[in-house]
């Protein structure tokens, strides 16, 4: 990843991982669902650091990549998620890491919070069926006492076509300073080496981005074996059909390439650790490999919702930094909730969603990004599904039976691939607007106040106040009675295809 240097407008450098000497597109997702992915390569030292396998991976099938690793890392450095979405005819969402350390967070949250003003100032409300979306999210990519990498990751769809770009931040967690290209590495030999990348694909024309690629390539970022990896996004050295372009120099011809804080960035890629690690080397210690169960994530309930007043709580978006105070308080309530999981968060935080799932609460798929599948191809919604399906079963160990499609979007055509996915459709039917109003006794208002027996109520654990409101959900509704399930025991009986809103 690389740094901080602005290339045309904000929504011109947004984006996600993919890489090769050449990779196109990233995502590639009108090709069908490979039936395996590239092999992930294995960090040194494993440990806390190993990686969840990069993010493109399960999307793409071909190509280097970044690793992609467990949030848990930061440690201390947790980050703080925001998302915001909005119902007025377009879509938007956008989830960024912010790690208390200045300028670092100014950098990234106004680059994020741009973009989404640029977006909303130019794709007004839809007055017709077709609208505008907008997607952005992000992962860690480097973590040391030295250097923390995260790379965003943005598709924009204007109504008609749709385009991925990226971006890398990296910066000293320990003083919050921006890393830029130039500081991570020698600009003449690295463009020189650029260039030399570029001269063994003939349909690459790095004279596209300007007379310095290097400086107006938006993503820099290194594979766990030491290369560099410059990212260029869509139609900025290819034509747009290609998509996004990746550029790979050798490790052997990398190394000379890198200043001293360049090599600290590598080895925060090559050799992981949490940002406040005591030591750059820890003990190894075994990695967590879950057992699939058939189960959807949590264990059978004997719950009679036709002769109490059953409910069900569920949670999207996550999971996030905030979910394991969550589980916490559901703990100690003693109430049973159904997750719809996205499957880059489950990338980046593969702990929580294990938690999840051992704490006996049902997941379910909210898809890879967040896309509106909708505006997808049949085969697009397959892979949205599949990918999540396959990072749900290797990081949680869980087979889920649910789909939550984002903004509750569906037609025939996502009806037919969750059929084929052998998913279920659960909707809501009590929204609390928490992700609007960000106000824990609003986020308690709503969800009290439209609950009937039955009833689906939508919240998201991504948001600090509406965790915080749980409890007092929780609380109110059971002294009207109200016994807490999950989505399964809520339904019954389920036929794949079909959506449900709510309950007995």
């Amino acid at each position: 990843m690389r740094a901080i240097r602005r290339i045309g407008t904000v929504l011109a450098g947004l984006g996600l991982l993919a890489g090769c000497a050449v990779t196109y597109p990233g995502p590639d997702l009108g090709s069908p669902v490979p039936t395996s992915t590239a092999t992930t390569p294995t960090p040194t030292p494993p440990n806390t650091a190993r990686p969840t396998g990069a993010a493109e991976e399960e999307l793409v099938a071909e190509g280097r990549s970044p690793q992609v690793l467990d949030g848990d890392l930061l440690g201390s450095l947790l980050a703080r998620v925001e998302t915001r979405t909005a119902y007025n005819g377009t879509r938007v969402f956008a989830s960024w890491p912010q790690f208390d350390r200045s300028p670092v967070d100014a950098q990234i949250s106004g680059y994020f919070t741009q973009a989404v003003s640029e977006f909303e100032a130019t794709h007004p409300a839809a007055s017709s069926g077709v609208s505008a979306e907008l997607n952005l999210g992000w992962q860690l990519i480097g973590s040391s006492p030295e250097a923390v990498g995260v790379v965003s990751d943005s598709y924009l769809f204007d109504g008609a076509d749709g385009r991925s770009s990226w971006r890398s931040f990296w910066f000293d967690p320990a003083t919050g300073a921006v890393l830029g290209t130039d500081e991570l590495l020698d600009h003449a030999p690295a463009l020189a080496a650029l260039r030399d990348a570029a001269a063994a694909h003939p349909d690459v024309d790095l004279g596209r981005a300007g007379d310095d690629p290097l400086a107006a390539a938006p993503m820099v970022a290194f594979t766990s074996q030491g290369e560099l990896i410059v990212g260029f996004d869509q139609c900025q050295v290819m034509t747009c059909a290609h998509g996004r372009v990746t550029l790979t120099v050798p490790a052997e011809v990398t190394a000379p390439l890198l200043t001293d804080e360049g090599h600290r960035v590598e080895d925060s890629v090559v050799n992981p650790v949490p940002p406040d690690a005591v030591t750059p080397t820890p003990t190894p210690t075994p990695t967590e490999t879950p057992t699939p169960t058939r189960k959807p994530g949590g264990a059978a309930q004997k719950v009679d919702c036709d002769k109490v007043k059953c409910v069900a709580l569920s949670f999207d978006d996550g999971p996030g930094p905030y979910t394991r105070t969550l589980l916490a308080h559901l703990a100690d309530a003693k109430a049973p909730a159904t997750f719809f999981l996205l499957g880059q968060q489950v990338e980046t935080y593969p702990k929580v969603a294990r938690a999840v799932a051992r704490a006996g609460h049902e997941i379910g798929v909210h898809t890879w990004d967040h896309r509106d599948l909708t505006k997808l191809t049949p085969a697009q919604i397959d892979r949205e599904l599949t990918s999540t399906i396959r990072v749900l079963r290797r990081d949680a160990g869980v087979d889920p039976r649910y789909l939550r499609p984002p903004y509750g979007a569906m037609d025939a055509d996502v009806h037919a691939s969750a059929k084929r996915s052998g998913l279920a459709l659960v909707l809501w039917n009590v929204d609390t607007l928490d992700w609007l109003t960000r106000d824990t006794d609003k986020t308690v208002a709503a969800a009290v106040k439209g609950v009937r027996r039955g009833s689906i109520i939508l919240l998201h654990d991504i948001h600090p106040t509406t965790v915080k409101a749980v409890p007092a959900i929780i609380r109110k509704l059971r002294a009207k009675g109200f016994t807490f399930v999950t989505v399964s025991t809520l339904l019954g009986r389920t036929k794949p295809g079909v959506a449900y809103s709510r309950g007995r």
